[in-house]
């Protein structure tokens, strides 16, 4: 069946001599693999698989989900100009296409989803200065749409956050509890819905923040150690 969607790129691999196969999530049918032939022979076409790049296809779908697509023709929708030619940003749609990628299963289809993932996309391209903390944004807002958002029932009672029950407990709990240094930090930013909002932060709780979503992810998504780009993240922000 002939198709054409607005997508997200999220990440690709090479295929044959001259191909790519780009894992990509879609306005119409959510995640899938996508076979593009001979892209790799093309500069300029290759370009339109940069990760978290938005694009226009179409594409011959498969009727099983689970297989690969082949694409047919592939446009922007947005050129991703700052994006590319920035080491910060470019790293940082590398580390959050990889995350997206993973925590999706194909076909996990949500136009909302699509909206989020695309929001992202436009505050890292339009940010001038903000765009440092935005990978931490996304990630914490992500947990909204996979049904895990931790909650924040801070009071005098419940003053640090449990890993394990998604909320804060009382200071002689047993579940997975984060220091009251690392609660407070960590509630700083779980009421920002707006990736635009500025979160003042320092490196050191940048960092430690990643660390804390990241084994939140570990217990509550998927296992985040086999991300690859993380390594990179990490180097580009020391």
């Amino acid at each position: 069946m002939l198709v054409e969607t607005d997508a997200i790129i999220l990440r690709t691999i090479k295929y044959s001599e001259t191909s790519v196969i780009a894992h990509i999530y879609t306005e119409q049918y959510g995640k899938g693999s996508y076979l593009m032939n001979g892209v790799r022979k093309n500069h300029s076409k290759m370009a339109l698989f940069q990760p978290m790049s938005i694009v226009h296809i179409t594409a011959y779908r498969q009727k099983d989900p689970a297989q690969i697509h082949r694409i047919k023709d592939v446009s922007f929708v947005m050129v991703p100009t700052s994006i590319v030619s920035s080491v910060v940003k470019s790293t940082v749609a590398l580390f959050v296409g990889e995350i997206t990628d993973k925590v999706f299963r194909e076909e996990e289809h949500s136009s909302e989803i699509f909206d989020f993932i695309k929001s992202f996309v436009h505050a890292l391209e339009f940010s001038e200065n903000d765009y440092v903390n935005l990978h931490i944004l996304y990630l914490l807002n992500l947990t909204r749409y996979l049904g895990v958002l931790p909650l924040d029932n801070y009071n005098s009672e419940n003053q640090v956050f449990s890993i394990l029950r998604s909320q804060f407990v009382p200071l002689d709990s047993e579940d997975g509890l984060l220091t009251i240094e690392q609660s407070s930090l960590f509630r700083k930013i779980l009421n920002v819905n707006d990736l635009t909002e500025k979160v003042s932060l320092t490196q050191q709780e940048r960092q430690t923040l990643l660390s804390l979503l990241l084994l939140y992810y570990d217990v509550h998504i998927c296992k985040t150690e086999t991300v690859k780009s993380l390594e990179i993240l990490k180097m580009v922000f020391e």
